[in-house]
């Protein structure tokens, strides 16, 4: 098994485990449903890593990425040539330009200040976003002007839904006419409109773009989840000791005994990206059993009721916070929160482990 650590101080009590298999079985899924998508691996990877996921993509046949950044492009490596990786936020100024262009990294241009920025290199090849109604970044779609990118060499449109997540809303359809609109302007591109839940859902589009499906997230609000969990992280118990009833546990005391109880402290919290949110309310697991979270998850230390573990717990034991027995998105719930943001808020302490 590799490890990259991530850089920094690393914390002895906190692992994150990436099941690149997983990942890979992930992109098969969406390929078999939606045939050839690019991999979305911004924001390092949704926090699990963007260069072994890449490794992994491209290995798996994946040609087509998407980055939130150039410096993020450029993280990826010297050797692009094989692949295609487009920049989301496109040339922030002209050095952005330069490098994008000198790095064969494909700008995603969302105004016109950019297509002038990327006018030098007017012959490499772009991507253009429409705005359809998520009034973010993009050209609005009822005030294109096809003119604008004549001399541009427009490979593909982009779109992005913005309920997808909810196959039923009329919000879909609604941005799927305006994007058929747009594109009769560009005929000899591509198209990409589809997320993970677009392209899933049977949205289509030349290029469809997987990212949160990839690594293992729900990407329906409606539906169980159709992907492999990819991403488990674990903890380490480092402290036990058994309480009588009516004691409080942790900050503020919110939490109360009710008979005399095991508590475990596991090695992590919220400075490791284990939301605070979690407090009286969740669970973790441990060799196939769910503990409950009792008291406020802290910086460093969360506290479970390990009374109900048989054969109990040892000091040293590792300790699921989310994987295959608790799923990142039960966790996402219980904290009020979206399984994107609960993975890419795992902190940098997190020794990271790949396979």
């Amino acid at each position: 098994m590799n490890q990259d650590t991530g850089g920094g101080t690393v914390s002895p009590h906190a692992r994150l485990t990436v099941d690149l298999g997983a990942l890979r079985a992930n992109y098969r899924h969406v390929v078999r449903v939606a045939p050839c998508p690019a991999a979305v691996i911004k924001a390092d990877g949704y926090g699990l890593g963007a260069k072994p996921a890449f490794e992994a993509l491209r290995e798996e046949g994946c040609r087509d990425f998407f980055v939130g950044t150039v410096e993020e492009g450029l993280e990826l490596g010297l050797s692009l040539r094989d692949v295609r990786v487009y920049v989301l936020s496109g040339p922030l100024d002209d050095a952005g330009a330069e490098t994008m262009a000198a790095r064969d990294l494909i700008p995603v241009l969302n105004d016109e200040i950019q297509v002038r920025r990327w006018q030098p290199y007017r012959d490499l090849p772009v991507a253009v976003h429409v705005d359809t109604g998520m009034h973010r970044l993009g050209f609005p779609y009822d005030a294109l002007e096809p003119a604008l990118f004549d001399n541009l060499n427009v490979r593909v449109v982009v779109s992005h839904l913005a309920c997808a997540d909810d196959p039923a809303d009329s919000m879909n359809r609604l941005q799927i006419a305006r994007f058929e609109r747009v594109r009769a302007m560009f005929p000899g591109a591509m198209t990409s409109l589809s997320n993970s839940a677009g392209a899933l859902a049977g949205v289509v589009s030349d290029l469809p773009r997987a990212g949160i499906a990839l690594v293992g997230g729900n990407p329906f609000a409606t539906r169980p989840n159709p992907m492999k969990p990819v991403a488990t992280l674990e903890a380490k118990v480092v402290a036990l000791r058994e309480v009588d009833r009516g004691e409080r546990i942790g900050y503020g005391g919110t939490y109360t005994t009710n008979a005399k109880t095991c508590i475990a402290v596991l090695g992590v919290g919220y400075a490791d990206g284990v939301p605070r949110g979690l407090s009286d309310e969740a669970e973790v697991a441990c060799r196939g059993t769910r503990l409950p979270i009792i008291g406020r998850v802290s910086m460093d230390l969360t506290h479970i009721d390990a009374t109900a573990m048989q054969g109990g717990l040892a000091l040293g034991d590792w300790v699921e916070v989310f994987g295959p027995t608790v799923g990142v998105d039960e966790v996402a719930a219980w904290s009020g929160t979206i399984s994107y943001e609960v993975l890419t808020r795992i902190g940098r302490r997190v020794r990271r482990r790949y396979r």
